[in-house]
């Protein structure tokens, strides 16, 4: 007999993390558990409004949700992951200071989702930039800005060009919304420098298939071409990086294109924690689950969001987006507690409502129901829908704030970090 409450130990408080969570505080009410959420920052990135955060549409500060204030009951560690025992049932963390921490399980959840993808190209660890967190987001804004501030001390259109061509790699829903926004941004921001023109600014979108958002139907991915070629975004299909320098970058194709900024947004991999764990993986690396969430073959560990490889009916496994980790995390802790209670578990049918992609400068697609709306109809579709789902009232206040004030003012176009000091510096 257990002397002890049940340990249900959550690693990662991203959507799927959180959620499952926050479910799990529902469902377990009265219940003898311990529950304890353990992630390295004190907060999760609402991702779905991160690049606004990083063209100053959103301050940055209200894409981050607490996790303190989002818990109620459970108990927070902010800790790296150090090692996963699954025989021991133990998880090994270690905090930013002192010692590491070690915490028994009787069930575990693995929400750890996934890194950027960096492939071996020359140059990309350098000197790419990538589009995952808040840190990305700061630096990426920052960066736009003093492009902008060198292309306007630049002698000719040549140099200004140089400074204001930004490259993303990867036509996903994050390097569309990248690239759209960024257009959006550059262009707005060239009132305020009198040497810069529209002409100045280039924004490549680089594909290595023959359509963008390529996850989509091809009806909406060519709506969403048009759009954004339309509003001056260089679309290259079938193509891809080569090489990248500190001031250029080369195709595959063999074109050489001046350029500081390479925004690398191109797949993601699963953590590398998971190779260590013992737990069976899929030939990509995700943890292989069952239709109830449960990691193949473990009765006790659990696999959410965008770490696993969650099916559907028919086999598929489900996409790594937000609104399906979220689910992923609920439908966890539903079967959670099912197993602590004598109850069955149910698999994970979730049916996607529609599908959404925001293409910046306030433009959008969306199928909803069958209907597929296009431009700013679509845009307020899509925030409407993201603002609703953003945890808290205090939260969605700041957010909508964030928003009305972008229709009527210019952003703000200060860069948040000091640049760093150079050694001829006084």
């Amino acid at each position: 007999m257990n002397t002890h409450p049940t340990r249900i130990v959550v690693l990662g408080g991203g959507f799927a993390g959180a959620y499952c969570v926050k479910q799990l505080e529902k469902s377990l009410r009265g219940v003898d558990v311990e529950i304890t959420l353990v992630n390295e920052q004190n907060y999760f990135v609402f991702t779905p409004m991160l690049v606004e955060a990083a063209t100053s549409a959103l301050e940055a500060r209200h894409v981050v949700v607490p996790l303190r204030g989002f818990l109620r009951t459970s108990r927070f560690v902010m800790a790296r992951i150090s090692s996963i025992d699954i025989a021991g049932k133990t998880v090994t963390t270690q905090p930013e200071f002192g010692s590491h921490v070690v915490l028994p399980f009787d069930h575990l959840v693995m929400s750890l989702g996934s890194v950027t993808s960096m492939p071996d190209v020359p140059g990309v660890h350098e000197f790419a930039f990538g589009l995952k967190t808040l840190a990305d987001a700061t630096v990426l804004r920052d960066r736009a800005i003093g492009m902008l501030e060198m292309a306007n001390l630049a002698p000719d259109h040549a140099h200004r060009q140089s400074w204001l061509t930004f490259a993303i790699v990867g036509a996903g829903y994050t390097g569309v919304e990248a690239a759209g926004e960024f257009n959006a941004f550059l262009k707005e921001a060239i009132r305020n420098y009198p040497n810069v023109r529209e002409t100045d600014i280039r924004v490549m979108l680089l594909q290595r298939s023959g359509r963008i958002l390529d996850a989509l139907d091809e009806a909406m991915s060519e709506k969403a071409s048009k759009v954004l070629r339309r509003d001056g975004v260089d679309i290259r299909l079938n193509e891809s990086v080569a090489e990248i320098s500190e001031t250029s970058f080369m195709l595959k194709s063999g074109e050489k294109v001046n350029s500081h900024t390479v925004i690398w947004s191109a797949g993601v991999a699963p953590p590398a924690l998971l190779r260590d764990s013992g737990l069976p993986t899929n030939p990509r690396g995700y943890l292989q689950c069952d239709r109830d969430l449960r990691v193949q073959g473990h009765d006790n560990v659990w696999g959410v969001g965008d770490c696993a490889s969650n099916p559907d009916g028919d086999g598929n496994p489900y996409p790594p987006t937000a609104q399906h980790a979220l689910r992923e995390g609920r439908q966890a802790a539903t079967n959670l507690a099912a197993v602590l209670q004598g109850a069955p578990t149910k698999p994970l049918d979730y049916h996607n409502k529609g599908t959404m992609a925001p293409l910046g400068g306030r433009q959008a697609i969306a199928n909803v129901f069958g209907m597929h709306l296009t431009g700013l109809i679509a845009w307020m579709l899509w925030r409407g829908v993201y603002l609703g789902i953003m945890p808290g009232w205090g939260r969605k206040i700041r957010v909508a704030m964030d928003w009305t004030t972008d229709l009527f003012f210019r952003r703000d176009y200060a860069q948040q970090h000091a640049a760093p000091r150079c050694e001829s510096d006084p």
